[in-house]
Parts: structure tokens; sequence; C-alpha cells
């Protein structure tokens, strides 16, 4: 006879084994994995791009944002909330995005704010180049 399936226990062995398979990458590699990855709307403006990240509960400290050229990666962790969940849909953990804009842009120029749990980065466009003659 088979047993019912419990979903919220099968979520959390799924979770440890991720988890577990994360801790076995970092001693291998020296690398963590990126447990998730948040949702991110990217926005053209004359001047600049502005990119929209949703991150709830993301604490500014636990982000990082690194600028090369047209790519753009943004790293950090969300970490769990003390107590027992009894849902748990929200993921927790390392995250990173690699982003691959549409065009160049200023070096450094990258300024970020965290409002409500969604990060804006605006980074300025760089100047066209003038095509010789």
């Amino acid at each position: 006879m088979l047993e019912p399936l419990d979903r919220l226990e099968t979520l959390r062995k799924l979770r440890e084994l991720q988890r577990r398979l994360a801790e076995l990458t970092y001693q291998l590699t020296g690398e963590e994995v990126a447990a998730w990855a948040p949702p991110v709307d990217v926005l053209e403006e004359e001047e600049a791009y502005v990119l929209l990240v949703d991150v709830p509960g993301v604490r500014p400290e636990d982000l990082e944002l690194l600028e090369e050229g047209s790519v753009l990666t943004l790293a950090g962790v969300r970490h769990p909330l003390p107590g027992t969940y009894l849902q748990e849909e929200r993921p927790y953990g390392v995250f990173r995005r690699t982003l691959h804009l549409p065009g160049p842009v200023e070096e450094g120029s990258a300024k970020a704010t965290l409002r409500n749990g969604v990060l804006e980065i605006r980074l300025k466009k760089a100047p066209a180049k003038a095509l010789p003659l």
C-alpha cells in the first residue's frame, strides 16, 4: 500500500538535499552555488538603463554588485527567518544574477537603492562614439 505524500515534508527534504549539495560543491570548488535567482526588469531610458530587482527580506549589507563593461553581476544572500515554517515558498540562501545590458555603460556609474524589497540599479549609458568620416 502506498503512503500518502506529505508535500511539505517532501519540500523540506529536497531543500536539505539542495543545501548538502551546495556545501559539497563549496568544499570541492570553493565557490558557493546559487540557490535562487531574483526576478529582474530592465528598462531603457534616454540616458540610462534601470534594473528593478525583487529581493524582499535581503539586507543591503548582504548585496554585492559587480559592473564589467555591459555585464552586471548581482549577488547576495537571503537568510531564513527564525521559527518553524508551516509553509515555505520564498527561497532563501545565496543568489546570483548575471545580466548582459543592451549597450555599453559608463564605468563606475552604477547607483543602487533598496526600497520596500525592490533594488533599483541605475547605470548611465556610455556616450555614442562618432563614426569616422
